[in-house]
């Protein structure tokens, strides 16, 4: 009896150790920087909103060429768009408007690493978002869509509530490094429509969001 119990156990042990060679599991912080926009027909972007992000990372190793990511970030996003102030005596002033929001921010990528002997994984994969905001809701003198006709116009402040809400998205990039430091550059493009986030308003006017982000991950073992 005794026998027969180590060799199963002997040839447990001989069969799960190169399974558990080839499985890994890291955890670590990531932090890095983030360059959002946000593209719509109902206003013209300026420019986007540079910014720090940082959080956790848990990264899994199939073997030498596949790996698995899962990240949970902290985000400052938005844009700056174009808007105007219609004047009574006056040709209309035209000015910017920051649609700045935030973003608790969980991705998942799967990897692939072309070449065995070079530590650089091809990655692929989705995003999902959760926004809220601190938006000025006192400028209703501004106005976007159409820069010209105040009747055809949209008081900017109106599309504050876009930005409080869910965002989605598929994500696009590379992965760099095997040891205990990770550097990341991905490409975030949002897929969904943040008008939908707003109340009673037509939403074939879509607003999307987009972000190209570079990261630095510290693996605590």
């Amino acid at each position: 009896m005794n026998f027969k119990f180590f060799a199963i156990a002997a040839i447990a042990a001989a069969t799960a150790s190169p399974v558990s060679a080839q499985f890994s599991c890291k955890m670590g912080f990531t932090s890095g920087g983030n360059h959002s926009s946000l593209e719509s027909g109902l206003f013209q972007t300026l420019s986007g909103r540079a910014n720090a992000t940082a959080g956790f990372t848990v990264h899994l190793g199939f073997g030498d060429r596949f790996e698995l990511n899962t990240d949970i970030m902290y985000v400052q996003k938005g844009a700056t768009v174009k808007v105007v102030e219609f004047l009574p005596d006056s040709a209309p002033r035209l000015g910017s408007y920051d649609f700045f929001y935030n973003s608790f921010e969980t991705g998942l990528t799967g990897g692939v690493r072309p070449v065995k002997s070079i530590p650089v994984y091809l990655q692929t994969g989705g995003f999902l978002g959760a926004h809220f905001h601190n938006l000025d809701r006192s400028r209703d003198e501004l106005y976007l869509g159409n820069y010209t006709d105040i009747n055809q116009a949209t008081e900017a402040t109106d599309l504050n509530e876009a930005f409080t809400g869910i965002d989605c998205g598929a994500v696009f990039g590379l992965g760099v490094g095997d040891g205990k430091f990770r550097f990341s550059a991905r490409y975030h493009l949002g897929l969904r429509n943040l008008n939908r986030n707003r109340d009673f308003v037509d939403t074939s006017d879509r607003i999307t969001s987009s972000s190209c982000r570079a990261t630095l991950t510290w693996f605590f073992r």
